[in-house]
């Protein structure tokens, strides 16, 4: 009896056995599975256009800001920067960039003016006229409002700022040194309703010519000078078709870093902080460093090549300062957001 029971309990415990090993044992299956890798974080890629030039201070601090960005995010953030107007002018650019065609772009807060009247306070003459002044400025709530209120308006995101230099004058006529010289001057512009405005209130006779064709409009006299920055002058080789600079740092040209909305909310929470910290750390390096390194070859390269340069100051300069005080009071009337960052503005100047 005993030899019968041990025979059936063997026979019982090999059918188990077997049920097992084939799968067939259902809940009795109680073996651990075997961990499986987590999966890889799919890479992102990010297109991202510059209309400006890649030697100027803005493209050094995107490069660094690419770099830190790319790396920090452990290769998972893929970068294609395109700079020197490849994909096309500025307001191309902006077009795509609310197209959702590109992800990113640098743009001058001018190319904004054909949708908005906002971001012009950044470029009002008179009013940010150094660099720390404007560094602090842009960090301002007051500068993150207008930001915020452009990108819900275009459909974008706004997620850093840069700067290409302080406006000057420079002309083949003549030194600039008072607003009497201004009178008759046919002066390149950058496209903006309110430097139309102001150009012709103090005088000059303002042309707006596309950025890349500047040089042979001063070659073929089409235009006698132009307002410009000492950077653009000496990366685009105006020096060489221009005779007088003359320096007054009537407004800054500041670039703005801009994502497709619908794009920039599809990425994490982290991956967006690693974007704004590259950002931030881009355009730092070019206050900081680019800029007024590449300012200082720009000076000599232009002194080396015989241009005259000289300041506007004193009561000459305050000429313009005055001149520029209807500009501000119309756009402080526009919206409170320009009005809230000119009085910003003001109390940090103070």
């Amino acid at each position: 009896m005993k030899k019968s029971l041990s025979l059936a309990l063997a026979m019982a415990l090999a059918l188990m056995l077997v049920l097992t090993a084939c799968g067939g044992g259902g809940s009795a299956a109680t073996a651990t599975p075997t961990p499986t890798a987590a999966p890889t974080a799919e890479t992102v890629k990010i297109v991202w256009a510059n209309y400006g030039n890649s030697k100027m201070p803005p493209a050094q601090g995107d490069y660094d800001s690419v770099k830190y960005i790319e790396e920090t995010s452990g290769g998972t953030i893929d970068i294609d920067y395109v700079p020197d107007g490849v994909l096309g002018g500025e307001a191309d650019m902006m077009q795509q960039i609310m197209d959702g065609t590109i992800q990113c772009v640098s743009v001058g807060t001018s190319t904004f003016s054909t949708f908005t009247s906002l971001t012009e306070v950044f470029q009002l003459p008179c009013l940010l006229t150094d660099y720390n002044l404007e560094y602090q400025a842009f960090q301002s709530d007051e500068a993150q409002a207008i930001f915020d209120k452009v990108g819900e308006d275009l459909g974008v995101k706004i997620v850093g700022f840069s700067e290409n230099g302080i406006r000057h004058f420079a002309n083949n006529v003549r030194p600039i040194t008072s607003m009497a010289d201004m009178k008759g001057l046919k002066l390149r512009i950058a496209p903006s309703n309110m430097l139309t405005t102001y150009m012709t209130s103090i005088g000059a006779n303002p042309q707006v010519v596309p950025y890349a064709e500047v040089y042979s409009a001063l070659q073929n006299k089409v235009v006698d000078g132009e307002e410009i920055n000492i950077t653009s002058i000496y990366a685009l080789k105006h020096y060489e078709v221009l005779k007088y600079i003359s320096e007054i740092g009537l407004y800054p040209f500041p670039t703005l870093m801009v994502f497709n909305l619908d794009f920039w909310n599809s990425l994490t929470a982290d991956q967006q902080q690693i974007i704004l910290d590259g950002m931030a750390l881009g355009g730092k390096n070019v206050f900081d460093n680019y800029l007024p390194a590449y300012e200082e070859e720009a000076l000599k390269a232009c002194t080396d090549a015989g241009v005259q340069i000289n300041v506007i100051e004193g009561d000459a300069k305050q000429e313009f300062i005055d001149a520029s005080a209807s500009v501000w009071d119309e756009y402080r009337a526009k919206d409170p957001l320009i009005a809230n960052f000119i009085d910003k503005v003001e109390s940090l100047s103070k």
